[in-house]
């Protein structure tokens, strides 16, 4: 497996890359190799050898170790896995998007090791959300470069809403959705936050837009409270935004919460809410409802697909602060309509999304690409 993003960094692509990991490893005797970048942040270092399941699962963070965004460390995390690659016998090579694409194409090219790559999340889709900054142009031809242009053996997207892009450049396209960890996430809480987020605090994942619907649902409950857990570069400008809306007192910015945490987390909370401008499939929704937490988010792609509007969530047509808070005061005025939807979703993800069954559809298409390459040799 080869992954970009990694501890201290907050996310699901690192929650992806273990779990699954760790689910074969116990499932299928897989051992895996996990390749990331050495990490440092607020003057902490995270460059040593993690080991899960006995060992079978092995984290390698390799140098230089740089902060998270530091060109130098980006841009070295194309070339830094190959040698390993190399050097190892691997059964299958596996990138997560987007950065592990170049790793992944070029030692698997070298080599004839079959090659898997999963796309997470885009806005080539849709073009929602992008990047708005000045290199915006010259990241999405990178992008659109490493998913579509480059081959892979097979592709996995998380969403349904990928794969017609996807097959139009390649030839083997499989959906395989995120999974959770049904059991950690199932607990009982005292519900005391009355509207919860967690996620990274970015541009696409539009925190600005709940903060002010949630501007509305303090005027009708003047007791509610919202919390935001994540750390990201709006922090800032979010908490400027409190200030001036006169939000202080009833909105907590919680930062970085330890993994330890989130589960107490979920479940202390009457309603979760997403407003992302778009999703690849988010774990936040699945560890919601793992917790009995019901959700509202608007239907936008890699969200849509998965909440069933009035069944297990609420659905909204934009995050404009009228529908958004309307959707969030409807739940938290009414309680049973909460735990039905809450009890529905975990119902959902217990059946559906377990890192099992996420798992046993990975090694199928492992089982697949490898006994298509060795025919087509």
């Amino acid at each position: 497996m080869i992954s970009d993003d990694w501890w201290p960094e907050t996310g699901g692509g690192p929650v992806h890359v273990r779990e699954l990991s760790c689910s074969l490893a116990e499932h299928h005797g897989c051992e895996v190799d996990i390749f990331t970048r050495s990490l440092k942040k607020d003057g902490e270092r995270y460059d040593e050898v993690e080991e899960y399941m006995s060992g079978d699962v092995t984290v390698y963070r390799l140098p230089p170790c740089t902060e998270y965004w530091n060109p130098a460390g980006r841009i070295s995390s194309l070339v830094t896995p190959i040698p390993r690659l190399l050097s190892n016998s691997y059964d299958i090579i596996h990138g997560h998007t987007f950065l592990p694409a170049v790793p992944t194409k070029i030692a698997g090219g070298l080599s004839s090791t079959p090659t898997v790559f999963t796309v997470h999340g885009t806005a080539l889709t849709t073009g929602v959300g992008r990047d708005s900054s000045v290199f915006s142009g010259i990241k999405r031809h990178i992008e659109k470069q490493f998913i579509l242009e480059f081959n892979y053996d097979s592709v996995i997207s998380v969403n349904e809403k990928h794969v017609d892009l996807l097959d139009e450049y390649h030839s083997s396209v499989t959906t395989i959705p995120n999974g959770v960890d049904y059991d950690r996430f199932s607990v009982s809480a005292d519900r005391t936050i009355d509207v919860l987020y967690l996620g990274r605090l970015t541009e696409r994942k539009r925190i600005s837009k709940l903060i002010e619907a949630f501007s509305e649902v303090n005027k009708v409950l003047p007791d509610a409270n919202l919390c935001i857990g994540g750390e990201g570069p709006k922090r800032t400008e979010l908490e400027s935004e409190v200030e001036t809306l006169g939000l202080e007192n009833s909105v907590t910015f919680r930062g970085r919460v330890p993994d330890e945490e989130l589960p107490q987390l979920y479940g202390s909370a009457k309603v979760f809410v997403l407003p992302s401008a778009w999703e690849g499939h988010p774990l936040t929704l699945l560890e919601a409802w793992s917790a009995g937490t019901p959700v509202v988010a608007p239907s936008v792609e890699g969200i849509e697909e998965f909440v069933d509007h009035g069944t297990n969530g609420v659905l909204t047509s934009s995050v404009g602060k009228e529908e958004l808070s309307a959707a969030i005061l409807m739940l938290l005025k009414n309680p049973d309509l909460s735990h039905r939807l809450g009890d529905q979703g975990r119902d959902l993800v217990k059946n559906e999304y377990t890192w099992k069954i996420v798992s046993d559809r990975t090694y199928n298409a492992y089982q697949r690409i490898s006994e298509e390459k060795t025919y087509s040799i």
